[in-house]
């Protein structure tokens, strides 16, 4: 019994040391994120989409459906030749007891060869997942949202020079209160500007305001984040004020229809960082902020009985303009809840911009 002792003082200080590193991660994560977006929106230019999909290299958890596949949006942002910053939306696929993704912000470092069309890049950031997990027969479920670190590798080659771009990445996540993480993706990507140069293009920044005010009808689905994907109907109506360019505001209301699980309308204030493209006709942009359930109902198995109205709202959206005034929007609104039920709400919608 004494032998095993200093054994056991040592598993305690790994945990211990373990838990630290972590609260310290968990405390950096958020700032770290907002450093890396602010540096992205100060430069206007040299932006580049991406489109990826790909498979675990090594199984998580050893299950029936290890092979799931995995895919991911990127969005990168050319700082200098050498920096650039990405905002990546990751779908993890659906592993044993689990259906994880999440969004991670990274800065990277990269070497580019003398013709500027290969690259070689490093880079690293937090990573916000949202993992649905402890299925039972019952039908109950957890949803479970946790930080984690993203460390990846990619190659890229621009074709030709740009504007199309072809990029394999590696992903290294390392959770700690989920499951840990190896994604091997492929995908194909576009330079939303490019220049004179081949390779990533590098730009000075604009100042002007991008939108003034903006009001959209929206009308969509939501789906339940749960293991059987509840479908219903969702609707939103949406004030959105651009203070300057690349910062906006959106004040919005939700009526999420009613289900065996949920039924939730409410007001959602959101801060946004945008981005505008082939002469600010097409944006692309980042929400986040607090939603307030002014009706709320939550049903089926282990429903809380007085959940919490608060929960928060991440959204990803594009709009694209039809003429001076009329616009076309997509968004794409993640509920992150504290009982449970989370869930999306794809939303299209026709807006008016004075």
């Amino acid at each position: 019994m004494i032998s095993e002792r200093p054994r056991l003082i040592g598993i305690l200080e790994m945990q211990c040391a373990n838990r630290r590193t972590r609260r310290i991660w968990q405390r950096a994560a958020p700032l770290a994120g907002a450093l890396l977006l602010a540096m992205m929106q100060h430069a206007a230019h040299g932006q580049e989409l991406l489109l990826m999909g790909g498979a675990h290299t090594n199984p998580p958890i050893h299950g029936d459906d290890d092979g799931s596949a995995v895919y991911a949006y990127s969005y990168q942002q050319n700082l200098t030749d050498n920096w650039y910053a990405t905002y990546t939306y990751l779908n993890e696929g659906h592993v044993s007891g689990h259906h994880r993704d999440g969004h991670s912000a990274q800065l990277w470092w990269r070497w580019l060869t003398p013709g500027r069309q290969f690259a070689l890049s490093v880079g690293a950031g937090p990573y916000l997942f949202f993992d649905t997990t402890e299925a039972q027969d019952d039908g109950s479920y957890r949803n479970h949202h946790g930080l984690a670190l993203q460390a990846s590798a990619a190659a890229t080659w621009y074709v030709n020079g740009g504007p199309w771009m072809v990029q394999a990445r590696y992903n290294r996540t390392r959770a700690w209160s989920s499951f840990s993480s190896n994604t091997a993706l492929l995908g194909v990507g576009y330079q939303l500007d490019h220049g004179r140069r081949d390779g990533p293009f590098i730009a000075g920044t604009r100042i002007t305001a991008l939108t003034g005010d903006e009001l959209t009808v929206f009308l969509g689905a939501r789906i339940v984040n749960s293991f059987e994907s509840e479908t219903g109907f969702a609707a939103a109506v949406e004030y959105r004020h651009g203070f300057w360019r690349g910062v906006e505001g959106t004040i919005s209301y939700f009526s999420e229809s009613s289900s065996d699980l949920v039924q939730r309308r409410g007001v959602a204030a959101q801060a946004w960082l945008n981005g505008g493209f082939f002469d600010d006709r097409l944006t692309l942009g980042v929400g986040a902020g607090p939603y307030y359930a002014t009706t709320l109902h939550v049903r089926g198995p282990d429903a809380e009985i007085s959940p919490s109205r608060w929960s928060a709202l991440l959204t990803l959206s594009a709009s694209y303009r039809l003429s001076d005034h009329w616009l076309g929007r997509l968004s794409w609104n993640r509920v992150i809840t504290g009982y449970d039920r989370d869930a999306d709400l794809f939303l299209a919608g026709v807006g008016y911009r004075f």
